[in-house]
């Protein structure tokens, strides 16, 4: 009885032992790509940060990269002749197929998706040599970046602001990030709203509306530039409006209708 206790703990730690191969797969790759996107960005935290948080890219390495994984284990458990040269290529293909859907675009999306997947399998290589590196990319890799994406990399520099019953207006000299405008409305109502920029140092900029869930909310066209907003649910519509480096002032106005 005690052997076979014994045998069944030890299959439970190579199980959890091998998952935890996987999940520092997905730790590793994903890190790596914060890491990418945080230089192309310019070492722009607010930029990078808003893109590791797109829910696309953790279904990716987290939901896609590991399943494909499993898949490629089963083939080379299924195949034994299969070495390891083979097994990189299909690693390969595996970043390639995702982005078949997106047309002539799949063979730049596909390369990165390459990348990402052989960077996938160096986590999992290098974990299994490693047990600081298993548990350093298969939990706190992700945990870091899950903290980051709880924190606010906004810069606002010189900030003025003028807040009305209906109207925002704010004024800076430097403006890099988000700046949100709550509007609480009942089911059934319209929110009717405009905003105007002045971009002194042509800055990037743009706006976007976000319910309770931070879901983006569909907005309509109006006259004079104006949207409109038609609630279906009771609570507070967020007016986010961004700025890229952007220095001057913008003005939001709106009314809440029945």
């Amino acid at each position: 009885m005690i052997v076979a206790l014994n045998e069944r703990n030890e299959r439970r730690t190579k199980i959890l032992s091998y998952l935890m191969t996987k999940l520092s797969g997905a730790g590793f790759s994903i890190f790596i790509f914060f890491i990418a996107t945080l230089f192309l960005a310019d070492f722009d935290m607010y930029e990078a940060v808003k893109n590791i948080a797109n829910p696309f890219i953790w279904l990716v390495f987290y939901g896609y990269g590991i399943v494909c994984s499993l898949f490629i284990d089963l083939l080379v458990f299924k195949i034994p002749k299969i070495n390891t040269t083979i097994k990189v290529i299909l690693y390969i293909l595996a970043g390639y197929i995702i982005f078949i859907p997106w047309g002539w675009l799949a063979l730049i999306a596909g390369t990165v998706g390459a990348l990402c997947s052989l960077l996938f399998y160096l986590g999992m290589y290098l974990s299994q040599r490693k047990m600081v590196f298993k548990y350093g990319f298969a939990i706190m890799a992700p945990f870091i970046l899950v903290i980051l994406m709880n924190l606010d990399f906004t810069i606002k520099m010189k900030w003025e602001e003028t807040k009305g019953d209906s109207s925002y207006t704010a004024s800076f000299s430097y403006f890099n990030g988000e700046h949100a405008i709550p509007i609480h409305a009942k089911k059934g109502q319209t929110i009717t709203f405009s905003v105007q920029f002045n971009n002194i140092n042509e800055g990037g900029y743009g706006y976007h509306v976000l319910n309770e869930e931070n879901e983006l909310v569909g907005m309509n066209e109006g006259d004079e530039q104006q949207h409109r907003i038609e609630v279906k649910d009771s609570g507070i519509y967020r007016i986010i409006v961004t700025g890229d480096g952007l220095k001057g002032s913008f003005q939001v106005v709106w009314d809440v209708e029945e």
